[in-house]
């Protein structure tokens, strides 16, 4: 009996340990790591550079700052300049910046959260429709920048605008192999379908153009190098004018 009671009582006191370091985050009131070990920094606008990249001047140094977990529109493609111009707003302001687990890009460009007035650009951006989420998963703003996304993609703003093309009804995604590198676009009209203009990409920046395909008919497009990440990744199809066709994440 007493080697019983010694027993429960090393049990109590481990559980209580447990329970102490568990405790935020069971009552909701936890704050990662990141927060706990990074803090906001004060830096100054010099230039926008397009839609989630700018420069800055940053503990008196000039730097270059990308958005985190955002993808902006490459220049010559739809949304480009109104991405860019989104952010004329806080040219020549100051602005605090803040860091994830991940401090640069392999371009050697900061990688931060941008807060103007408070405001969190990165997820603004998004719910404007004139970016798209990208690599946001473990990200401590995460939820935010999911729920902005999510926004513009319900109400069809910016790049979620529906293409009204009318072979957008029937050119579907047929088969997206992330493995073999390829997939296989279908045309389920009676028609044939005019594509020049359109195109495919990835979560990233890799571009397929796309060629005509008659009623009926299927095309298997082979990627030349890895792009469909296995893990996960996501397939946007858009018109000549920019409007998205086709829209799958796996």
């Amino acid at each position: 009996m007493k080697y019983r009671k010694i027993i429960i009582f090393f049990l109590i006191i481990i559980l209580l340990g447990i329970l102490s370091v568990y405790y935020d985050r069971i009552t909701g009131n936890f704050v990662s790591d990141v927060n706990n070990k990074y803090e906001k920094e004060l830096a100054f606008v010099i230039r926008i550079i397009d839609g989630d990249t700018i420069s800055v001047n940053l503990n008196n140094s000039v730097e270059t700052i990308r958005f985190l977990g955002i993808n902006t529109p490459e220049k010559g493609k739809p949304y480009y300049s109104e991405a860019k111009d989104y952010l004329k707003e806080i040219e020549n302001k100051s602005i605090e910046v803040l860091r994830d687990f991940e401090d640069v890009d392999k371009y050697d460009r900061k990688l931060r959260y941008v807060f103007y007035e408070n405001r969190l650009v990165n997820a603004e951006i998004l719910e404007q429709g004139l970016a798209t989420s990208f690599m946001i998963k473990g990200l401590n703003y995460e939820n935010k920048l999911k729920t902005a996304e999510d926004f513009a993609k319900n109400n069809e703003k910016g790049l979620w605008d529906r293409s009204s093309d009318r072979c957008s009804e029937c050119i579907k995604l047929a088969e997206l192999n992330s493995e073999e590198e390829f997939f296989i676009i279908e045309n389920n009209c009676d028609f044939n379908c005019d594509l020049e203009g359109w195109e495919v990409k990835d979560d990233a920046n890799h571009f397929f153009k796309l060629n005509d395909l008659n009623a009926g008919s299927e095309e298997r497009y082979d990627s030349k190098t890895s792009i469909w990440n296995n893990d996960g990744d996501r397939f946007f199809m858009r018109d000549n004018e920019g409007k998205l066709v086709v829209f799958y994440e796996y």
